[in-house]
């Protein structure tokens, strides 16, 4: 029994001691604060990854759910919901759900497919595309393409073919419709509109 424990122990330590030039995946995460996780900071994670508070993972591809927050340094692939925020460092390709409580903060490219809705604020740093419906209180995103539907008080985008719909609305392009109090087309006929703004 004690030469299995040890074994075991070994396997372990061997296993959250692995250096960065030697990342593994895993089917399954778990964390309660970084670095108290399984797997450590540089595997990634594929199938579920299950945050008590938070974690942090090189690469998450699956379900990621945190009761306070979501963190990936790399590439994060597949639906992600937290209580509170999701922080991508690298590449974003949500599936059907981005969620959060207070934000989403997607630092790099991000291709969302489906919801991305926070409490707070959807900020988007890098060239992005939403196709479906971003949904919060504020909408960040002046490299960001809508493909559908932008809504909270302030909306910014870069490309809009949908609809913005909020206090104020900023897009550079538009090709479809903003409904709010003040509408910013850049490069339409008319550069500001109350009340509503269309273009083609």
């Amino acid at each position: 029994m004690k030469k299995h424990l040890s074994l075991l122990v070994a396997g372990l330590a061997v296993l959250l001691t692995a250096s960065s030039a030697h990342a593994a995946l895993s089917p399954i995460g778990v964390a309660l604060v970084p670095p108290l996780q399984f797997p450590g900071h540089d595997y990634s994670v594929t199938g579920l990854r299950a945050s008590i508070l938070w974690g942090n993972q090189r690469n998450v591809y699956g379900l990621d759910l945190g009761v306070i927050g979501n963190m990936t340094d790399g590439e994060n692939v597949g639906i992600m919901a937290s209580g509170v925020f999701n922080l991508n460092k690298g590449q974003t390709t949500a599936v059907l759900l981005q969620g959060a409580g207070l934000g989403n903060f997607n630092r790099n490219k991000a291709r969302i497919f489906g919801v991305q809705v926070a409490g707070i604020i959807n900020k988007n740093d890098a060239e992005s595309v939403v196709g479906g419906l971003q949904l919060a209180l504020v909408n960040l995103g002046p490299y960001t393409n809508i493909r559908g539907i932008q809504a909270g008080i302030y909306n910014k985008a870069h490309d809009v073919v949908g609809f913005q719909l909020g206090l104020v609305n900023d897009c550079d392009n538009l090709h479809g419709i903003q409904i709010g109090l003040i509408n910013f087309h850049r490069q339409g006929l008319f550069s500001v509109a109350p009340i509503l703004n269309i273009g083609f």
